[in-house]
C-alpha cells in the first residue's frame, strides 16, 4: 500500500505557499525559534517528553544535507510576542537578540544559517480566549491585544530579515507558522459561554491574518497548520474531546483538560508543513504522519 501511495507524496515542483525567488534552500545550520510548540514542552500533566516539531523537521532536512546542524533557541514557558523581544533578567538579552548574534555569528565563521523556523503568537491569542485562573491577571482586552502583537510581530521579522540580509540578498529562508484552533465550537455550549471572555472561532483567526499580513508584507513564507488541524482536534492535541460536560473549576484541571499543545502526532503534521512549504526537494517525500 505505501508502495501504491509514494507518488502521492513526491514533493511537487514548487510548494502552494511560495517563498520567494532564488531562495537559500538548506545551508550548513538549522535554526527554530519560537514559543513551547518549537521546545516540544507541554503543561506538567501532559508531559510526553518528546521533543516539537523542529526536531521532526531536521530530521527532513539532514536527508538532503546530511553535515547541517540544529541550534533551538525556542523558549517554553509560555514565550508571548512581548517576551520574545524583552531582556530577560537572567540572560540580559532577548531570544530575539540571541538569534540575531547568532545568525551574524555563524555569518562570520562562514556558514549558513538556512531554514529559521518560526512560532510566535499563540501565547498572545490563548491568552485573549482562555477563562481567567485565580493569581492570574484577567485577560486581556482583545483589539489591545492584536495591536500589540502586530507592533511586536512587525519587529521581530524585521530584525530578522535584516540579520539574514547581506548587500539586499538574503542568506537564509526564513518560514512562520499560523496557529490552528484549540477550542473549535466551544463557545457555542451554553455552559462554558460565562466563562470565555471571547470567542476562539471569532478571535483566534484575527492573529492568523496578521501573520499572513506581516509575513507578506516582507516576502516571508507562512507555514499553514490552521488547516490541517480542523477536524483533528481530538488526534492533534492534547485538549479533551469531547468537552467535558461542564468547564472544569480546579485550575489545575482546567489546565489539564484544556492543553493547547500538540500530541506527537500535531507535531509531525507542523514538521511535514514546514517541509511542504519550505519548498526543499527530497527524490520523493513520504510524510511524518505516513512514516
Amino acid at each position: 500500500m505505501l508502495i501504491a501511495l509514494m507518488p502521492l507524496f513526491v514533493l511537487p515542483t514548487r510548494a502552494a505557499n511560495q517563498l520567494p525567488p532564488g531562495n537559500v534552500g538548506p545551508g550548513d545550520v538549522y535554526l527554530a525559534l519560537g514559543d513551547s510548540l518549537a521546545t516540544g514542552s507541554e503543561v506538567a500533566a501532559n508531559d510526553d517528553g518528546l521533543p516539537g516539531y523542529p526536531d521532526l523537521l531536521f530530521a527532513s532536512l539532514r536527508q538532503i544535507n546530511p553535515a547541517m546542524t540544529f541550534t533551538n533557541l525556542g523558549v517554553g514557558s509560555g514565550e508571548t510576542s512581548s517576551s520574545f523581544i524583552a531582556t530577560e533578567i537572567v540572560t540580559e538579552t532577548s531570544q530575539l537578540d540571541r538569534a540575531v548574534a547568532f545568525i551574524t555569528t555563524e555569518r562570520t565563521a562562514g556558514r549558513v544559517v538556512s531554514p529559521v523556523t518560526l512560532s510566535i503568537g499563540g501565547n498572545d491569542a490563548a491568552a485573549v480566549v482562555q477563562p481567567p485562573t485565580p493569581g492570574n491577571p484577567p485577560p486581556p482586552n482583545v483589539d489591545q491585544a492584536l495591536s500589540l502583537f502586530r507592533a511586536n510581530l512587525s519587529k521581530i521579522l524585521d530584525d530578522l530579515v535584516a540579520a539574514l540580509t547581506v548587500e539586499g540578498q538574503r542568506t537564509g529562508d526564513l518560514l512562520i507558522m499560523n496557529y490552528y484552533n484549540p477550542y473549535p465550537g466551544l463557545y457555542d455550549l451554553p455552559a462554558y459561554q460565562p466563562f470565555l471572555p471571547a470567542n476562539p472561532d471569532v478571535e483566534l483567526p484575527r492573529f492568523n491574518a496578521i501573520i499572513e499580513e506581516e509575513a507578506a508584507a516582507r516576502g516571508i513564507a507562512v507555514v499553514d497548520v490552521f488547516t490541517p488541524f480542523q477536524g483533528r482536534e481530538a488526534e492533534l492535541i492534547f485538549v479533551t474531546r469531547p468537552y467535558p460536560a461542564l468547564p472544569p473549576f480546579n485550575p489545575t484541571d482546567l489546565e489539564r483538560l484544556f492543553d493547547f499543545h500538540p500530541r506527537e502526532a500535531g507535531h509531525r503534521v507542523i514538521a511535514d508543513q514546514f517541509f511542504l512549504t519550505s519548498g526543499y526537494r527530497l527524490k520523493a517525500f513520504l510524510p511524518l504522519v505516513a512514516q
